[in-house]
């Protein structure tokens, strides 16, 4: 196996290094922090496999192997005085050279070639989608056996635990006993709506949010994990105020959602009256923008009355060929700007 220079110092550091892959897919190797393709690659020369060899530097040889590099010099005396000093080591107290028989098991013609690669990440919502938290209510349909802890993930999907934990945050997955789990839709609206209703309750600047009045109003109808993930996946710290840290919402995010909450519905709408109900559904201050729909909606500004519609990218599918064929049959036409949220 052909190692950088990477993951050799991950190895003379003791650090873990882990092959993963199942039957059906290509085999990564992954450090704590980076993903790496293995190829097998092929060589001209015979690598041999022999049990115990040792190198000169175990037979007490290399200083003899040393001196007889000095051989390359012109110089006679240099080279006489080489051959005396590897004879008196032969007669010191060096032990005599021994021919010691080892048996050659294996003869190779090809060595795994290890390249840094993208973590294959997008597994990890595919086997999370079955276990989706809908609320207590509805936890007696979930099939428990398919729930998956941490270190289950980390086994199935085929990236350094850095990368994974980032995917993590990024689908907004939330550890809950244990488990992680992705919330469902209308679970996680009706979250996010309890959160955004206590800025008018409790007269809150948008950006002096209460972390702890928040927490403490809604415990009792939202599992702790869930409204301490949902806090932190939707504010940003903002300003401090009598030594307590307050925060803000992330405004493109909440108008995001929420536009997808109107889009849900299947059909299309009228451009004017979606944007202004879009508009009447963020908190006050927050300001609606149409280029937030990139990536979650089409607008066909061609049409009488002008008029948009849901196209999610998380909907289509993740074989590129499959994803361009969705794509120029629901639009014939795209500028750089609109398919780019969907090839990227």
């Amino acid at each position: 196996m052909l190692l950088d220079d990477n993951l050799l110092k991950e190895i003379e550091a003791g650090n873990d290094l882990m092959f993963k892959g199942d039957p059906d897919e290509n085999v990564v190797l992954c450090t704590n922090t980076k993903t790496y393709d293995v190829k097998e690659a092929e060589t001209s020369n015979s690598l041999l496999l022999v049990p115990e060899l040792l190198f000169a530097a175990s037979t007490g040889l290399d200083e003899t192997i040393q001196n007889d590099s000095i051989e390359s010099d012109s110089s006679f005396d240099k080279s006489n005085a080489s051959l005396n000093k590897s004879t008196e080591s032969d007669e010191g107290s060096k032990p005599p050279r021994q021919i010691v028989h080892k048996d050659i098991l294996n003869t190779f013609f090809t060595y795994y070639e290890l390249k840094p690669c993208k973590p294959r990440l997008t597994k990890l919502r595919k086997i999370l989608e079955p276990t989706k938290y809908q609320g207590l209510e509805l936890e007696y349909a979930v099939d428990k056996s398919k729930l998956l802890s941490y270190e289950a993930l980390c086994d199935k999907i085929q990236a350094s635990k850095a990368e994974l934990n980032e995917e993590l945050e990024k689908i907004q997955a939330v550890l809950l006993d244990g488990h992680y789990r992705l919330l469902e839709f209308e679970y996680e609206f009706r979250v996010l709506s309890y959160m955004l209703d206590l800025i008018d309750e409790n007269s809150w600047p948008l950006d002096k949010i209460s972390r702890e009045v928040t927490i403490e109003s809604l415990k009792e109808l939202v599992p702790l994990s869930i409204l301490e993930a949902m806090f932190r996946f939707y504010t940003n710290p903002s300003v401090e105020e009598d030594g307590v840290q307050l925060y803000q919402y992330k405004q493109d995010k909440v108008c995001k959602f929420l536009a997808r909450v109107l889009l849900k519905s299947a059909g299309k709408f009228n451009l004017e009256e979606f944007l202004q109900a879009w508009k009447d559904s963020v908190p006050d201050g927050m300001v609606t923008d149409e280029s937030l729909l990139s990536g979650i909606a089409l607008v066909d500004k061609s049409s009488t009355p002008q008029v948009v519609w849901g196209f999610a990218e998380t909907d289509l599918p993740e074989e590129i060929n499959e994803r361009f064929k969705i794509l120029f049959q629901t639009k014939p036409k795209w500028t750089v700007d609109q398919i780019s949220p969907y090839i990227e």
